[in-house]
């Protein structure tokens, strides 16, 4: 029942009903069905208080879980280059940097994709497209007369003055397969 139901109930009329409900907006003064207003709106307040800390508290979990996402994606990325790696090198590829970067370049490299057992799926068409729009880059290996280049590659330092040894990954490789020994 409301303030309305009650006056009419005690015999006022719709003109006095009216004018007591404007004097009491006009004065601010408010009908509730709580029983006491001020102690439910510090209840409320308080609820408030708890969500807003257990929100804050939330916000490292949604920070750890985006850190985890980009490290989830470094790997990523790092299985792809190094099966992309893997395959220029064993297509023959005379300037393996070169072609990471054209692969890079052409978007190409956006296509490959790690599957759920970490296999890289699409190295093998891309090494094959590359092969077509740069044949220049990809020699036969009896008829290489220079060594694989990978210019990010630093020489090796050693403690010997030996001329036999390798001074980089590419010539320590070479010599592996090729059989040679200086």
């Amino acid at each position: 029942m409301d303030l309305r139901a009650i006056l009419k109930e005690q015999g006022y009329t719709d003109e006095q009903i009216k004018a007591i409900t404007d004097a009491m907006s006009a004065n601010k003064l408010y009908v509730t069905s709580v029983e006491d207003p001020e102690a439910a709106i510090k209840k409320l307040q308080e609820e408030k208080e708890q969500l807003e800390e257990a929100a804050k508290q939330q916000e490292p979990d949604a920070t750890a879980a985006e850190e985890i996402r980009k490290l989830q994606e470094t790997v990523r990325q790092g299985k792809i280059n190094a099966q992309l790696i893997l395959a220029l090198t064993k297509a023959n590829a005379s300037d393996v940097d070169y072609m990471m970067y054209q692969a890079e370049k052409t978007g190409e490299i956006k296509k490959l994709q790690v599957g759920e057992d970490g296999k890289v799926t699409g190295v093998d068409e891309l090494v094959a497209d590359l092969k077509k729009s740069h044949a220049a880059q990809f020699t036969d290996p009896q008829t290489r007369t220079e060594p694989l280049i990978r210019t990010g590659i630093k020489k090796l330092e050693s403690g010997t003055d030996d001329e036999a040894a390798p001074q980089s990954l590419e010539e320590a490789i070479a010599q592996e397969y090729s059989g040679d020994e200086k």
